[in-house]
């Protein structure tokens, strides 16, 4: 009964990290918030603001993580509600519960930032 025990709890964690794996590897490349284009890259790194990034004012890069399903900022969790090839919906876990919606950035969004950000972009990828 222990052993059932230990291999449901094994199996289960591997299946989370295995949920992991896949949501960060769909979170990876530039999505579009309505307000910036943000770039996640597998490094952890978070580009908030890739336009003012290269134009020299990068900041503080944010880093990301995908945990036991839920996406966190600088240490800040997130409820992934929706996360796709197109898609990433989020929402704060305070009371307030913030609702992010970014869809990924089209082609015509990465041909804007490949006119004023190509130098910046190779560099960053």
């Amino acid at each position: 009964m222990v052993l059932t025990l230990i291999c449901t709890l094994t199996a289960a964690a591997t299946a989370d990290t295995a949920s992991d794996a896949v949501m960060k590897r769909k979170l990876l490349g530039y999505w579009n918030s309505g307000r910036h284009a943000h770039l996640f890259k597998s490094d952890g790194t978070h580009y908030a603001d890739v336009l003012a990034a290269a134009m020299g004012d990068e900041g503080t890069p944010h880093h990301w993580d995908i945990r036991g399903g839920l996406y966190y900022d600088d240490g800040t969790p997130y409820k992934i509600l929706i996360l796709n090839e197109k898609k990433f919906e989020f929402r704060s876990l305070d009371k307030n519960a913030t609702l992010d919606i970014w869809g990924r950035c089209s082609k015509q969004d990465m041909e804007q930032l490949k006119k004023c950000c190509s130098d910046w972009m190779k560099e960053h990828e």
